[in-house]
């Protein structure tokens, strides 16, 4: 393909319609394709029981209302997105946060945080049933986190362990600050279920879950700056699960970076497409990877493969016909013609005329 010719796909690519159109939806331009995309996701169901809601960052600079900043993210600038995923990278739910809304409006008693998590997780509220629902636990960090949303959580069937923020909680654990790492206190409420727990790391860490307490103890790798070694140091369960599955999302980043598109485009919606293209591959990287544990390959390997396979698909080679030794029935089992057309470059096939314009034109 020429650099006009994509030049001229890229200026005209559209994925939605004007009569789309809604005002309340600040991303209406896109809301199609990324509906089709969730929805296929969705077909296969949330198969992984441990479960990381997290933001995302696409990176932009461009004037647009969307734009958000973030300090300390690596991505600092760009269109914020709530992610719901596994462990290992694979996104199960995805949306463009797009402020005030009409959807939002109906939960505008709960924080911002909470909204997600509920959006976020109701799909898998809606299909699955009360017994299997046991089975699932979703950890979520201080943005998200406070006690209403565990107690709601509970009480919806989910098992729910995330850090929260001292200002949320009136509950209070002080450590001394120049305690050990390793230290670490906690409180149990009866009525609610609710394990508050507050660890010494390099600094207080405050952790709310309804699913994990203290014991088992959890062996972490820490570094000791006296014996200048690491040693593993016993940390309570609700840590030790929550360092162990809440980075599924930064996991999907990382892949999601390794295949960023070599052009720039001022227009956000193209912006968004190649992330959602960015997250199908990286999908199915992490699906092959778990299926195939003996084959592991890289994000940026699995779509070269992607691109080689339509590539050849969709190649231009001229398809030259050599006279057969003998006449053959064409190869559309549904065509009776007899024919001595042989096609090298379609596997040594007999086609008749009719028929290899119908196969070639699909």
């Amino acid at each position: 393909m020429s650099h006009n010719k994509f030049e001229l796909i890229k200026k005209n690519l559209k994925s939605s319609k004007s009569e789309d159109k809604k005002e309340s939806d600040k991303a209406w331009r896109v809301r199609p394709i990324v509906e089709i995309l969730k929805n296929n996701i969705m077909r296969f169901g949330i198969f992984c029981t441990a479960l990381s809601i997290d933001e995302m960052m696409v990176k932009y600079y461009s004037r647009f209302t969307l734009k958000q900043f973030i300090k300390s993210k690596p991505i600092r600038f760009g269109i914020k997105m709530w992610a719901l995923g596994s462990a290992n990278g694979y996104v199960f739910n995805f949306d463009i946060y797009c402020g005030k809304n009409e959807e939002t409006l109906k939960l505008s008693k709960c924080p911002l945080g909470s909204r997600v998590v509920i959006s976020m997780l109701e799909p898998l509220l809606i299909n699955t049933s009360p017994r299997k629902l046991a089975q699932y636990h979703v950890y979520f960090d201080n943005l998200f986190c406070c006690p209403d949303l565990l107690i709601h959580l509970k009480k919806a069937g989910l098992r729910s362990t995330g850090t929260v923020r001292d200002n949320r909680v009136s509950v209070k654990n002080v450590l001394d600050k120049n305690a050990p790492r390793e230290t670490h206190l906690v409180q149990h409420e009866q009525n609610n279920g609710l394990n508050f727990i507050t660890v010494q790391d390099s600094k207080a860490v405050l952790i709310l879950s309804t699913a994990a307490g203290v014991i088992p103890l959890g062996s972490i790798s820490r570094y000791d700056k006296i014996e200048k070694i690491k040693k593993g140091l016993p940390f309570p369960h609700a840590f030790t699960v929550y360092n162990q599955f809440m980075g599924g999302i930064d996991i999907h980043d990382q892949h999601c970076s390794r295949v960023l598109p070599i052009f720039r485009s001022k227009k956000w919606t193209l912006v968004i497409l190649m992330r959602l293209i960015q997250a199908t591959i990286t999908n199915a990287t992490v699906l092959w990877n778990s299926v195939k544990s003996e084959e592991n390959r890289g994000t940026k390997d699995f779509a070269l493969e992607i691109s080689k396979y339509y590539l050849e698909k969709h190649s231009k080679a001229q398809h030259n016909f050599e006279k057969g030794l003998k006449r053959s029935y064409c190869s559309v089992n549904t065509c009776k013609i007899r024919t001595s057309k042989l096609y090298k470059t379609c596997k040594d096939t007999y086609y008749c005329e009719p028929c290899f314009k119908k196969a070639h034109l699909q």
